[in-house]
């Protein structure tokens, strides 16, 4: 099997199912998926490794469907991790300009940065992003791209995500044990929302929900960029769990329920269908029990009320109202419940849609999902990632020739992606 060269990798550790992705862009900027794997989740939990054994069986599993459907060898991937132990901030960093006559340069905005990204953390925790949220010359004129422009002062607004560092080594680990490096290693929040927001919502103020099978996340969006990215310790498998409960059926059967028959508003269940069989009873005479699709829809909406009723007091503690305001986009499992939406919608007073992963081309008939966003985003974070990469390492060699010094490699440690870093908004 032939190396792969120019595509990409990207792998989503969800608590349900590990999908991996073989995918690169073309020159017009389309998103060409070459090859799919999926494979059950075990050994994860609530978006975090349980058993190191298991969860790289089971990610191996997944490299080695998406290693035959692209025909490739994979060799390193970046890894969308998610879990309650994601959290955020926002900081302020500032630097003087050098001099007054000459433009911005790459290199003034890479101090700011690193001005910005300079916190203290706690000995458990590291950084995983630190996105420039946007820029201020001289205290007055905020801008995305500041290159070109003159001043004597530059401001940079941050975003840093910051993660567990044992769950990250946990993670990192066990992709390796699976028989390949760690290229990158993103939350998933951050990579599915710039995939499944668009630039207006951004500007106008978006509120992402990843309604995922071990948690749901939160990242938001006002004024043109990132703001707030966290993690409730709550999902799609606790309502999986209320529906095996309450219908005395299996984990599995309860699963499949919900994926065939889940819809989150009672009402909307038409008079007219019909009973669901449970398969885990018996059919012989006086065995066969059966459940209304109403009742099932009733277990669902009590748990999803819960989920809001947890989001909404984030919402609150985190002051993210104008997020809210612009609109609800909800991503993950859970956002594949019928009429999952229209409840949002009602109980946190905004419009709400799901998420669309966007024109893919080549083998994403799998992935035109709600679910698949965690996997694509994070490919598209990486592409993303590789094409700033190598446009600044061709500037700055061409600077160094000139004799100016270079500081990218500053970034390289804190900055999951540097496409964000030249262009935040882009």
């Amino acid at each position: 099997m032939p190396p792969m060269t120019t595509a990409s990798v990207a792998i989503d550790l969800g608590s349900s199912v590990i999908t991996t992705v073989v995918g690169e862009r073309h020159e017009n900027g389309q998103l060409y998926i070459l090859g799919i794997g999926q494979s059950p989740s075990t050994g994860i939990e609530a978006g975090q490794i349980t058993h190191v054994s298991r969860a790289a069986g089971a990610i191996r599993q997944s490299l080695d469907q998406a290693e035959a459907s692209s025909a490739r060898q994979i060799l390193s991937v970046g890894v969308a991790v998610s879990g309650a132990h994601l959290q955020s901030a926002n900081n302020r960093g500032a630097v003087a300009l050098p001099s007054f006559g000459e433009p911005i340069r790459d290199t003034d905005l890479i101090r700011a940065i690193d001005s910005g990204r300079a916190v203290t953390l706690n000995a458990s925790s590291t950084l995983l992003h630190a996105i420039p949220r946007f820029y201020v010359v001289d205290s007055e004129r905020r801008s995305f791209d500041p290159r070109g422009q003159h001043g004597q002062r530059l401001d940079v607004s941050m975003h840093l995500v910051t993660a567990s560092q044992s769950a990250i080594q946990n993670a990192a680990h066990c992709v390796q044990n699976a028989g390949v490096d760690v290229e990158l290693i993103a939350a998933k929040p951050v990579v599915a929302a710039e995939r499944a927001v668009r630039s207006d919502e951004k500007e106008f103020g978006a509120l992402v929900i990843g309604l995922d099978a071990g948690t749901t996340t939160l990242t938001a969006f006002e004024d043109g960029a990132i703001s707030h990215t966290s993690a409730l310790q709550i999902g799609a498998s606790h309502i999986a769990r209320d529906l095996s409960i309450g219908l005395h059926c299996s984990n599995d059967e309860a699963r499949l329920i919900m994926q065939t028959h889940g819809q989150a508003i009672p009402q909307l269940v038409p008079d007219t269908a019909p009973e669901i069989e449970l398969r885990g009873f018996s059919p012989v005479a006086g065995n066969r029990q059966t459940v209304t699709p109403t009742f099932v829809a009733e277990i669902i909406y009590a748990r999803v009320c819960e989920i809001i009723t947890m989001i909404n007091n984030r919402v609150t503690e985190e002051q993210l109202q104008s997020a809210v305001a612009g609109g609800i986009i909800l991503t993950g499992a859970g956002a594949m419940l019928g009429g999952i939406d229209l409840l949002f919608s009602k109980a946190m007073e905004s419009p709400a849609r799901v998420a669309a992963t966007g024109e893919l081309y080549g083998l994403s008939d799998k992935l035109n999902r709600p679910d698949a966003l965690g996997a694509v985003g994070m490919l598209d974070w990486m592409l993303d990632s590789g094409d700033a990469l190598q446009t600044n390492q061709a500037g700055t060699q061409r600077r160094h020739a000139e004799g100016t010094g270079s500081m990218l490699s500053s970034l390289t440690s804190g900055v999951s992606s540097l496409a964000r870093v030249f262009s935040p908004n882009s």
